[in-house]
């Protein structure tokens, strides 16, 4: 009861500091948490079922099941046409899977009534899962509201790719039905993994705020899950180890599990301790003369190709990068479900090990609850970041093979359950996908033996350190089954059996889950050595992009294993040696961590002046930007008065410029957008120059036929005319443009009437 009592003291504590650092955006952070909370709850039956062997019985990632359960019930109504995509129908379809659960909660009854077994009976077993389950909720909330605090220090939508983000949820929030058109090229569908933003408006429609609001509040969300989920996972693998080796304490699990949320979400890559701290000692104990540029946090992403100059310029970034940059990217979002997925892989590998001696029904073995759960979250990333779609499948195989091996004795029925089980989770995951992929045109893509290879010295620098933790640690566990096996008198028998079997054999299921996952991350940093994939990007860039998103996801498996591995030698190695190895590579970790804090202070300044916060409304950043003045009253005036998908049309421009910030400010579709990014959604450059010729044409044109045939063509409802527009289009025809229909919106009288920005209803 104390503890209960303290936990709600330290709630309450919590919101009131968040009315007082959230000011007028705390309604916005309260109705989001509650309604995950809320759909936490309504999912979790089907995750206390898929999680039963977890000591909170998966109460964190009973959210993100909540979320990705509801939202795909309504993606799949929007995407038949049976739901319009409305607030009202996002309550009834999230209403559709409390009543999935209830079901699966019925079943659960008949089946223990069947065994002559009470559905429930309180225990002290109860009472500490929701402690558990009480102390995860609060710690949710502390890290949502400390990240939603500091986005609010500059809460823009702009710059890199979050106009392109950020225009997928207004294009979404006026979208009758899945997949929405493209607001980018009118008269077309979107033709990008748009899933992740997706699911950011449902939990915008369905807490009934304002999108401007939710795009910082969703990435905030996904950065407290990228520390909270990884936090339950390896508590609970070292509750699992502890319990196996008849150990216990209340600390350690705790411990390591701080450590994988901070080596997940926090910590950077071992850039910044060597050129912040390191190169600068050693030049000043040669007596070298110090670098000139200070430290620049982006560094840490683009450093393979730029440090020093080359042709073979890549990306290497991590989700602590990822969220202080504050793009709502599909490879982000997607951290909250692949971290999901491992779980699911770990809770499967306990299930299975329990039932090890038991002779289960094929079906079984194949149609596992975890198996179809892992199945739908695979065919999930197909809608939200594919790439995360092959590399977890093969992932997923790893750990379901090497668990087989284990419980079939290295037979050949271990094989033939594997592939039996990866039949059926690619068929599933394709299922699950296909209204979206049968609407998807895929992006053409070619594997190609890699040219360049990074040097020896900045992999080291960059994955040295998570390669160094997870070999040492295999090396550690095999010298520990050696001298296990010479200490005991092994029989005849077993010393002709595989030594590779014994050695699997020997591990603790924890220790063969984060041996399996640590080897899985070396060979993502190994595959852009050997291959990349071939798409628009080439030159010095070509296998940028297949580093990026293999990388990415190796980093977040290594910062699992950290929290596991090292902490786990330190209290619980056998060897003097084991446990200096992980002192040491426990203090070279805390150093990476540092990494936030210059991120942070570069980024966003001084997080602890109050009244230097600005908000969570991402649009707010167009009043005070010159560019974009006179652009404000014209944008509320189409959001508040345009219904529907017309086309409003606006100048063309490069990607990560200025330009279309109509279309996504409104959502609105226009007829051509950031040119790189439709060129690769497209696969067509000549219609990308035959739309960039027509647009040109109707704002110069002298000849007013040919406008209302190009106007005619593209279904323009509304014409444009800005700053931007102005600038763009020296010989813009003013004259023409504004007798093309009814002038519905000019900008108030401004000093200089070129400055003025008017749009046009054409007739």
């Amino acid at each position: 009861m104390l503890k209960k009592i303290i936990l709600f003291i330290i709630t309450v504590f919590l919101l009131i500091a968040g009315h007082f650092l959230l000011q007028g955006d705390y309604t916005s952070f309260l109705n989001w948490w509650v309604t995950v909370a809320i759909l936490g709850i309504f999912f979790m039956p089907i995750t206390a079922l898929l999680f039963a062997g977890f000591n909170d019985k998966g109460y964190l990632f009973s959210k993100v099941i909540g979320i990705a359960g509801g939202g795909y019930i309504m993606w799949l109504f929007a995407s038949l046409h049976i739901f319009k995509f409305t607030a009202t129908a996002c309550i009834i379809c999230a209403g559709i899977g409390l009543l999935i659960n209830i079901a699966v909660l019925a079943v659960i009854k008949r089946k223990r009534r069947k065994e002559n077994k009470p559905f429930f009976e309180w225990t002290k077993l109860h009472n500490q899962v929701l402690n558990r389950i009480l102390t995860e909720e609060v710690l949710f909330l502390a890290v949502f509201l400390l990240f939603t605090y500091i986005r609010g220090f500059k809460p823009e939508a702009f710059g890199t790719e979050k106009f392109m983000d950020y225009g997928f949820m207004t294009s979404m929030m006026r979208s009758d039905y899945m997949p929405p058109q493209d607001f980018w090229f009118s008269g077309s569908l979107l033709n990008y993994y748009y899933g992740g933003q997706y699911l950011a408006t449902f939990l915008t429609k369905l807490s009934f705020i304002k999108v401007e609001d939710g795009y910082n509040i969703m990435l905030m969300m996904v950065g407290t899950f990228a520390v909270v989920l990884p936090y339950s996972l390896v508590n609970n693998m070292i509750h699992k180890y502890l319990s196996e080796c008849e150990k216990h304490s209340r600390i350690i699990p705790a411990l390591c599990g701080a450590i994988a949320g901070i080596g997940v979400c926090i910590a950077g890559n071992m850039h910044y301790p060597t050129f912040q701290w390191f190169e600068p000692l050693v030049r000043k104990f040669f007596g070298i003369e110090a670098a000139t540029k200070e430290y620049w946090f982006p560094d840490a992403t683009r450093f393979i190709g730029y440090h020093p100059e080359t042709h073979d310029k890549t990306i290497h970034e991590f989700p602590c990068y990822s969220f202080v940059l504050g793009d709502l990217h599909a490879h982000v979002v997607n951290i909250m479900f692949v971290i999901t997925l491992l779980g699911l892989l770990f809770a499967w590998m306990c299930a299975r090990r329990a039932a090890k001696d038991q002779v289960l029904p094929l079906w079984k073995e194949i149609f596992s609850p975890q198996i179809v759960a892992i199945s739908f979250f695979i065919g999930l990333f197909h809608t939200t970041n594919y790439w995360d779609f092959p590399i977890y499948y093969v992932v997923s195989g790893a750990v379901i093979l090497f668990t087989n091996l284990i419980v079939y004795n290295f037979k050949r029925k271990a094989a033939v359950i594997t592939m039996l089980q990866g039949i059926s989770v690619f068929c599933i995951s394709e299922v699950v996908c296909l209204p979206f992929t049968i609407m998807f045109n895929k992006i053409s893509t070619e594997p190609l033996l890699a040219v360049n290879h990074t040097p020896l010295n900045q992999l080291i620098i960059l994955w040295g350190l998570p390669v160094f933790v997870v070999i040492s640690f295999l090396c550690f566990m095999v010298a520990n089954d050696r001298r296990k096996r010479r200490a005991e008198a092994i029989e005849d028998e077993s010393v002709r059996r595989s030594e590779l079997f014994l050695f699997m054999e020997s591990l603790t299921i924890t220790d063969l889950f984060a041996i399996t996952i640590g080897l899985c991350a070396i060979g993502l940093v190994i595959i852009p050595e050997i291959i990349y994939i071939k798409d628009i990007y080439s030159g010095d860039y070509k296998r940028a992009n297949t580093m990026f998103k293999l990388t990415y996801q190796a980093f977040i498996m290594f910062g699992i294993c950290f929290g596991y591995m090292m902490v786990r030698l330190l209290r619980f190695g056998e060897s003097r040696r084991q446990k200096i190895t992980a002192v040491i590579c426990l203090l070279l970790f805390a150093t990476s961590v540092c990494y936030v804090q210059n991120a942070v202070n570069a980024w966003y300044g001084n997080i602890f002046h109050i009244n230097k916060y600005k908000g969570l409304d991402c649009t707010a950043f167009l009043e005070t930007d010159t560019d974009y003045k006179n652009d404000v009253g014209a944008i509320d005036w189409l959001n508040e008065n345009v219904t529907g998908m017309p086309v409003v049309l606006e100048a063309n421009g490069d990607s990560y410029t200025k330009y279309e910030r109509v279309s996504v400010m409104t959502g609105l579709p226009t007829v051509l957008g950031w040119r790189t990014h439709e060129w690769l959604w497209k696969s067509d450059e000549a219609i990308l120059d035959e739309r960039a010729a027509d647009i040109e044409t109707i704002y110069t044109s002298t000849d007013e036929e040919q406008v209302k045939n190009l106007l005619t063509k593209y279904n323009v409802s509304y014409i444009y005319v800005g700053k931007l527009e102005k600038d763009k289009f020296s010989e813009l025809n003013n004259d023409l443009i504004k007798g093309l229909g009814e002038i519905v919106y000019i900008s108030p009288t401004t000093l200089v009437k070129t400055d003025e920005t008017y749009i046009v209803k054409i007739k």
